[in-house]
């Protein structure tokens, strides 16, 4: 009944680059197995649900290849392969049963057996390997009359969502409810388009083709200031597609609303939010699970990783952010005599690791996270690596289970106050300000790609931040941290002049430290001030402003160049020589090869303490004596 009408099933089409495999997926020995999650909403009939698989594969080793789709843990299809090279483009279809968990599980298996003489003999083939591109796709539809609440509303959006405007002209509460959404959306991992309700759209925001030749209501994923009541946020459908309404004066709710913590809290499709907000805590641990990580076993046959992103707003308050990563693990013992090894990371950078003895109970690693590792959207990543063992080749080598356990957490540490990024995002947990120009507010559509994707990158809370908008040419004072795009804070010592097409940085002795004309599409952030008072300031430096298309990622420096691509370079310029880097990490005693000295310690003050009572048998003795 539900395909006889066409309108109640909306399209989607999710490719693999949108998932974050920018590069292409590569298989090949030891690790010839990968899980990719394809996200559905959940709980929803899907229909014509297929993976269309872009994919080749070289085989320099020869043998028996083949190649397995599983589709949540069942088989669906094999291929064989016998040439040296040639294409393994698939497509593979997918059952239409509504999943729970919002996912379907792919498992894609890349195997290869080779003759052996005996059983010691090598079968690794390492030169057999399949490639599959970041332009393969998950194309379905989904019944749009079975999103009911806005809980499954939030996670059925697009990778690419629209937002849509009344018209480009905005007032400062519309203004200020888009932004906050926006935020919202770049915090799911989502990148959102901006329009107007006559098809408008900003050039250079769209990533789906043909949007901005789409008109009416149809289109948009979600409503600034539809037809809901005040505080209200509200799930309709327009031809059979659900549509989000946030009152214009829902923003702050509706972002806090859709949070990792409450979004499914949102369990109805008419809500009125007086008030939302994450609970704090004088505790100085905060589990992984309350970042949404989910503790998890799985199999590891020679390397599997476990990731958990998380946002530094999420953790940092009160002057305090992430200084000690717990993360407690557990193994299962297995033929091999080499201990698996464990590492974690942060945004890729190596916090501790250690040989396992895999005993199937609790290990735990306590490791530093040093504040230059920190960013505004964070990614642990828990690594496990078991050495591939056949027990004196009487076995053919099989994963063995591991677990990432829910005890794992985060230790708190105060945060030295500093001007760089880290300490603006730590003090953005608190609140802030956010200020743009009031000709910013007639240009919606232009300047809310810009707006959102700075405020994201800086870390500035949607839902506790505050909203001011300055008239044109006016300097405005900000009551504790801010992000001032395309305005001048009163106070504000720049070292960049505001000169078009010029990027012009002060330096020491009345000597600048870059002078560059000519600039086009091409954007400066500097952080200013410090304590309470610190800031960080936005202008274009040419006629045009950039895209900024892709996410940018902000750490340790004050000051970062933007293109259309991102973030073009980071710098330090209060600290060019990373002395607060290398004071970070500045090694201990131990560290420096100075245990030696602790024996010494040792006898030293255990000879002090024998001197000592010396004296006081000799002191007592002549009491006596007298």
């Amino acid at each position: 009944a539900a395909e006889a009408n066409p309108g109640l099933w909306v399209p989607r089409t999710i490719t693999f680059a949108e998932l974050g495999f920018t590069e292409p997926v590569v298989l090949g020995y030891p690790d010839t197995i990968r899980e990719i999650y394809l996200p559905v909403p959940p709980g929803v009939n899907l229909s014509g649900a297929q993976l269309q698989l872009d994919a080749s594969y070289v085989r320099a080793d020869g043998g028996r290849t083949s190649l397995v789709y599983t589709v949540d843990g069942a088989p669906v299809q094999a291929f064989g392969y016998t040439e040296a090279r040639g294409d393994a483009s698939a497509t593979v279809p997918v059952d239409g049963k509504p999943r729970p968990t919002g996912f379907v599980r792919l498992n894609i298996d890349w195997r290869t057996a080779v003759a052996r003489e005996n059983t010691c003999a090598d079968a690794r083939t390492p030169g057999n390997i399949l490639r599959i591109e970041p332009t393969s796709k998950f194309v379905f539809r989904y019944d749009g009359s079975g999103v009911r609440d806005l809980a499954t509303a939030w996670t059925a959006l697009p990778a690419a969502p629209t937002i849509q405007l009344a018209s480009n002209n905005l007032s400062p509460e519309a203004y200020d409810a888009a932004w906050r959404v926006g935020v919202a959306l770049e915090r799911a991992d989502k990148r959102p388009t901006i329009r107007t309700a006559d098809g408008k759209v900003a050039a250079g925001t769209s990533t789906q083709p043909g949007a901005a030749a789409a008109n009416g209501p149809a289109e948009a994923d979600i409503i600034i200031g539809g037809q809901v009541a005040s505080k209200q946020i509200a799930l309709q459908h327009v031809d059979g597609r659900p549509v989000i309404m946030v009152a214009a004066d829902a923003g702050a709710q509706a972002a806090g609303l859709f949070s990792q913590m409450w979004q499914q809290a949102a369990a109805g499709s008419q809500l009125t939010v007086s008030a939302v907000d994450t609970p704090r805590s004088d505790s100085d641990a905060v589990s992984l699970q309350y970042l949404g990580a989910k503790p998890a076993s799985f199999d590891v046959l020679a390397h599997a990783d476990w990731n958990a992103p998380f946002d530094i707003g999420s953790v940092a308050a009160d002057g305090r952010g992430p200084g000690t990563l717990v993360t407690d693990v557990a193994a299962a013992p297995s033929a091999a005599r080499t201990p698996p090894v464990v590492s974690v990371f942060m945004n890729d950078v190596l916090l501790g690791a250690r040989e396992m003895e895999a005993h199937g109970k609790r290990e735990r690693i306590v490791a530093p996270v040093p504040r230059y590792a920190l960013q505004t959207r964070n990614v642990i990543r828990v690594s496990f690596v078991r050495q591939l063992a056949s027990d004196r080749c009487r076995e053919t080598p099989e994963p063995y289970p591991v677990s990432v356990l829910a005890s794992s957490h985060m230790l708190l540490d105060e945060i030295e106050p500093s001007g760089d990024f880290t300490g603006l995002m730590a003090k953005f947990a608190h609140g802030g300000t956010l200020m743009v120009p009031q000709s910013h507010l007639a240009d919606a559509v232009g300047t809310l790609p810009r707006v959102i994707r700075l405020a994201a990158s800086t870390g500035l809370s949607p839902v506790r931040a505050k909203f001011q908008p300055v008239a044109d040419g006016q300097q405005a004072k900000a009551d504790g941290p801010y992000l001032a795009v395309d305005v001048i804070p009163a106070g504000y010592a720049e070292s960049m002049k505001p000169e078009q097409g010029r990027l012009y940085l002060a330096g020491a002795n009345d000597r600048p430290l870059l002078d560059v004309r000519g600039l086009n599409r091409v954007g400066m952030i500097e952080v200013t001030g410090a304590g309470n008072d610190i800031g960080a300031v936005y202008r274009s430096l040419g006629a045009q402003p950039p895209a900024m298309e892709k996410p940018i990622q902000l750490s340790s420096g004050n000051l970062a160049i933007m293109g259309n691509n991102g973030l073009r370079t980071e710098v330090n310029t209060r600290d060019p020589s990373g002395q607060f880097v290398m004071r970070d990490a500045q090694p201990g005693m131990f560290e420096r090869g100075y245990w030696w000295l602790l024996p010494l310690v040792l006898v030293a003050l255990f000879v002090g303490l024998l001197v000592f009572a010396s004296r006081m048998r000799r002191r007592k003795a002549m009491a006596g004596d007298r």
